[in-house]
């Protein structure tokens, strides 16, 4: 019985994506059982059955409503893959690639609410930070110089509200696109929203798109508009001063997922994690870098499974010694 069903499940979500593969309203890539190790940056994970990889927006909206109308029960979404683990096995539900999302980066200027000039910057989901800091350096524009180096893209920054030394996307985000789970598109605008409302839906490592989707709607972000503004920094220097802080830390020695848990009000994770002793502890193929433990590396071939149980292991560790609940950002598919 488990077996048939498995197997009308895959004949299924294979059909979904021969049509949309097929279709001329679709621009970009179908793949069948494609590794999500390679997608992801702590390098975990087994196959998807069906990833759909839209190169524009109005291929995303088609193949968002054609997964509405055949009733998917999940939907996954992935952009550079730096926050995400992936499952150990085969994951029998669609999974959609934002990476190839991407269109000329935009600069403008509009009036703010005090009168004065604003200068805009328009990037699509798929954007990475890599891109962005090279548009700066070209155009002299700081206000987005902090997220240099960030792994990852503009939408999955958007999603978790990113935050790199002391300053998070909510504070720079002046709008995003988003598009629902019917492929209804809408903007959410921080001046439209209104403050008290825009606190409320913000903070740290939340977003209202992240909220959506622990509430089991999607809200998937295509585009985002930054504020920023013209400087006569060094951009490059300034950038680069980040990036080497990043390096550092160690962000970039192993495969990971970067930070692992937010840091809990007053206190830095990292420092609770050390203080209990944890550096280098290690899980099957998981381990907590000698060199930060807020970071789990992928040692030896790791699995969804031991990174979970690390996590937890640490989460009772720290709550034992320190009376503190550690709550994890990465997210476990």
């Amino acid at each position: 019985m488990a077996i048939s069903l498995i197997i009308i499940i895959v004949y299924t979500i294979r059909e979904i994506g021969e049509n949309i593969k097929n279709s001329c309203n679709f621009n970009g890539d179908v793949f069948f059982d494609e590794s999500l190790k390679n997608r992801t940056t702590m390098r975990v994970g087994g196959n998807a059955a069906l990833l759909l990889e839209p190169f524009d927006r109005a291929s995303l909206i088609f193949v968002l409503r054609i997964l509405h109308s055949a009733n998917c029960e999940k939907i996954y979404v992935i952009g550079g893959g730096s926050n995400i683990i992936a499952p150990d096995n085969e994951l029998h539900f669609p999974v959609i690639s934002l990476k190839k999302i991407k269109s000329t980066i935009e600069l403008n200027e509009s009036v703010a609410e005090n009168g004065e000039a604003q200068l805009l910057l328009k990037c699509s989901c798929g954007t990475s930070w890599g891109e962005i800091f090279t548009y700066c350096i070209e155009h002299k524009i700081g206000g987005l110089l902090t997220f240099t180096g960030l792994p990852g893209t503009v939408g999955g920054a958007c999603f978790m509200n990113a935050s790199c030394f002391g300053c998070a996307i909510s504070d720079v985000l002046e709008s995003a696109e988003y598009v629902s789970d019917n492929g209804e598109t809408k903007i959410y605008s921080m001046s439209v929203e209104g403050s008290a409302e825009k606190n409320d839906e913000w903070g740290y490592k939340k977003s209202p798109f992240q909220t959506a989707a622990k509430n089991g709607e999607k809200r998937i972000v295509t585009s985002a508009v930054f504020k920023v503004f013209k400087t006569a920094d060094d951009v490059r220097s300034v950038g680069l001063s980040y990036l080497e802080k990043r390096k550092e830390k160690g962000h970039y020695k192993k495969p990971s997922a970067g930070s692992v848990f937010r840091n809990p009000e007053g206190e830095i994770a990292g420092k609770l994690i050390d203080e209990c002793g944890l550096k280098g502890f290690c899980i099957g193929g998981a381990k907590i870098a000698d060199w930060h433990a807020n970071i789990i590396i992928n040692e030896n071939n790791a699995s969804q499974a031991e990174i979970k149980e690390l996590v937890d292991y640490i989460v009772n560790r720290v709550n034992g010694k320190k009376s503190i609940k550690l709550i994890p950002e990465i997210i476990f598919w």
